[in-house]
C-alpha cells in the first residue's frame, strides 16, 4: 500500500467500531458479554498502528491521514472502555500497543502461559498511546508495578500477568 494505512489496523478499527455504534442503537440486540481475542495462534493483537504511522510518515504521507487513523483508534478504544456488555478479553499470545487498548480496560482478562504483555510505546516516548497513562497508573495493588511499565516498557510474562 502506498501511502495509506496498513488495511489490517484500519479494518480492525473501523469494524469494532460499527459493532460498537450497533450495540449502542440497539441496546436490547446487544450481548450481555462480549469476549475479545485475537484470531491468529502467535499474538492477541500485537498493535501495528505505530509501524503503519511510521511508515506513512517515511513515505511523505498527509498528515491528515495520520491524525484521522489515531483519532479513530482512540475513539474506538474509549467506546470499549464504556460499552454495555461486560468484556472478557483473552490474551493468547502476544499483546502490545493497540491490543492493549482493545482490551485492557475489560474488567475480565485471562492471561494463557503464552502471553506476553508490553507496552513499547512508553519505551520511546509515546506514553499517552491508547490510555496507557491512564490504566498504568493504575495497576492494582502495585503503583510501582505499573510505573516501571510506563517507563521502560518492559514485557510482563503470565506469571506476572496473573499477580496483576
Amino acid at each position: 500500500m502506498n501511502k495509506t494505512l496498513n488495511s489490517i489496523d484500519l479494518d480492525m478499527v473501523h469494524l469494532i467500531s460499527a459493532k460498537l455504534q450497533a450495540w449502542n442503537r440497539g441496546a436490547e440486540a446487544a450481548p450481555r458479554v462480549a469476549m475479545v481475542s485475537g484470531t491468529g495462534g502467535k499474538a492477541f493483537c500485537a498493535g501495528g498502528d505505530i509501524v503503519s504511522i511510521y511508515k506513512l510518515w517515511k513515505e511523505g504521507a498527509d498528515t491528515q491521514a495520520r491524525v484521522k487513523f489515531f483519532a479513530d483508534e482512540y475513539l474506538m478504544d474509549y467506546s470499549l472502555t464504556t460499552m454495555s456488555p461486560i468484556q472478557v478479553a483473552l490474551w493468547n499470545g502476544i499483546v502490545m500497543g493497540g491490543g492493549v487498548g482493545v482490551s485492557c480496560h475489560a474488567p475480565i482478562r485471562i492471561a494463557t502461559e503464552k502471553s506476553v504483555y508490553a507496552m513499547p510505546e512508553t519505551a520511546i516516548g509515546f506514553f499517552c498511546d491508547v490510555g496507557g497513562s491512564y490504566f498504568l497508573s493504575r495497576v492494582k495493588n502495585n503503583i510501582n508495578l505499573g510505573l516501571y511499565l510506563g517507563l521502560t516498557g518492559q514485557r510482563l510474562k503470565a506469571d506476572d500477568l496473573v499477580q496483576w
